[in-house]
């Protein structure tokens, strides 16, 4: 109660008492000195309860303070930040008896790749693991149209997008359920140029990008000495979805493209011989479509299956020296069902089905390690005119895995130090045959080719 409320109902009391009774000056100041004691124990009273809100306001904000620390701990987060310059030339366009092509040249293309990586132990038998990523060309915010599997690995401006989310579930000693957004990008064969160790279930020559699906992995018991690991696998490469409409879930007319795989991967144990890879893989991908860009096109149509098998081996400080090695092979191998659809500048022609006849792709790779933070590596990858591999999402500019022909790709890369790099390189790629890393079309003879100089600076946190 404020006090000049309370003087004036005790005014107002004394008024009609005192026409019962007479009060002399005393009393008055008496009463007078009783008011102001109990104002002053209700401003006191007043600033308790002031101080109780206060309290309880601060208790609550450290308890969200408290609450979203423990969460953000629960969360381990890392980072790596990629920033290059490229000089391209080259010709494409040459067909064998149709057209000449056209040379052209790009100097001074800057790219700017963020990776946030994050992982979460939720119990014994629970993790999560995550990895945000963006990639783009210096100046270029604009959406060159994307499929989901190449979203922030091709440079698609400043948009940070989900490459990873999956959750690894162990119900049972040596038996794991992978769910999620895969670690299915910049695999085995990726691991020495660039600079990391292994981070994908898949040699890269067969997939690389992002995928969804389900994983389960059986680990066999830790003392056996070829440490062998079975996987299967499925996903979905294209699921067509008409998110306008309430009603239609999917077009009747465009089947899923669904992923089955197969894996074996073990260790041999060969005596001296260093860390080691060895991984076996089969996968079998139903009704590919013409393009997934185009599917609304009328014309466009389930056009068959593929299978892919590979194999590939790695040696790392191969017999206790600095030199680092690995083999990898690809074989794939289409079923047309006869089908056709028009893409017009997509494949230069009209009628296309998916590509005929088997084919095979091998690449080598070596590195050696100077002890002064000097590093050294020379790749050769070639592919047959029907080759054929999941990389049309891969972060290398060029797609170099994909190339029906030759390619050849040299560098030297300095460690600054344990989270910083230098590389330096050069890629040279001879195209024997159009088409490259295109499932439809009939390949025709080319000498195309693409000449790339880059630099880069690489920064892990």
């Amino acid at each position: 109660m404020k006090k000049i409320g309370l003087s004036i109902v005790l005014v107002g009391v004394l008024s009609v008492a005192s026409q019962a009774k007479t009060y002399s000056q005393k009393d008055m100041d008496a009463m007078e000195k009783k008011i102001q004691l109990l104002e002053k124990k209700m401003a006191q009273h007043d600033q308790k309860l002031k101080d109780t809100d206060e309290s309880i306001d601060d208790l609550y904000e450290r308890a969200d303070q408290n609450e979203f620390e423990a969460t953000m701990n629960r969360i381990k987060w890392g980072g790596e930040l990629e920033v290059s310059d490229n000089f391209f030339d080259g010709k494409y366009g040459s067909v064998d008896g149709m057209s000449d092509g056209e040379k052209y040249r790009n100097n001074n293309e800057w790219t700017t790749k963020l990776r946030l990586s994050m992982e979460s132990k939720i119990n014994d038998k629970l993790k999560f693991t995550g990895r945000l990523s963006m990639y783009k060309n210096w100046s270029n915010n604009t959406n060159n149209g994307l499929t989901d599997t190449a979203e922030g690995r091709k440079p698609n401006g400043s948009t940070i997008y989900v490459e990873r989310a999956y959750v690894d579930y162990a119900p049972i000693e040596n038996l794991i359920f992978t769910v999620g957004r895969q670690p299915s990008s910049d695999g085995p064969g990726m691991t020495l140029i660039e600079n990391t160790k292994r981070k994908s279930t898949y040699p890269a020559i067969l997939f690389d990008g992002a995928a969804d699906g389900i994983v389960v992995t059986y680990k066999a018991a830790p003392t056996s000495s070829f440490k062998p690991v079975f996987r299967v696998a499925y996903g979905k490469g294209f699921q067509e979805n008409i998110n306008y409409s309430p009603y239609t879930a999917s077009d009747p007319k465009i089947d899923d493209l669904n992923v089955y795989g197969a894996f074996y991967e073990m260790t041999l144990p060969i005596s001296g011989m260093g860390d080691n890879l060895l991984v076996l893989s089969y996968v079998y991908a139903t009704d590919f479509i013409g393009h997934p860009a185009m599917v609304s096109a009328p014309n466009n149509k389930n056009l068959g299956n593929m299978s892919l098998a590979g194999a590939y081996f790695e040696n790392n400080k191969a017999f206790g020296s600095n030199f680092n090695y690995f083999i990898s092979t690809g074989f794939s191998m289409p079923d047309s069902n006869g089908k056709t659809v028009n893409l017009g500048t997509y494949t230069h022609n009209q009628g296309v089905s998916l590509i005929k006849d088997n084919g095979y792709a091998v690449q080598v790779g070596g590195r050696y390690d100077f002890d002064i933070g000097l590093k050294l590596g020379y790749e050769y990858n070639h592919g047959s005119k029907y080759w054929y591999s999941f990389t049309s999402a891969s972060t290398d500019l060029l797609n170099k895995l994909a190339t029906r022909g030759d390619v050849h790709d040299v560098y030297a890369m300095y460690q600054i130090d344990l989270n910083q790099f230098l590389r330096v390189g050069y890629t040279m790629i001879d195209y024997d045959y159009t088409g490259s890393g295109w499932h439809i079309g009939e390949p025709q003879k080319t000498d195309d080719y693409v000449n790339r100089f880059y630099m880069l600076y690489n920064v892990r946190f």
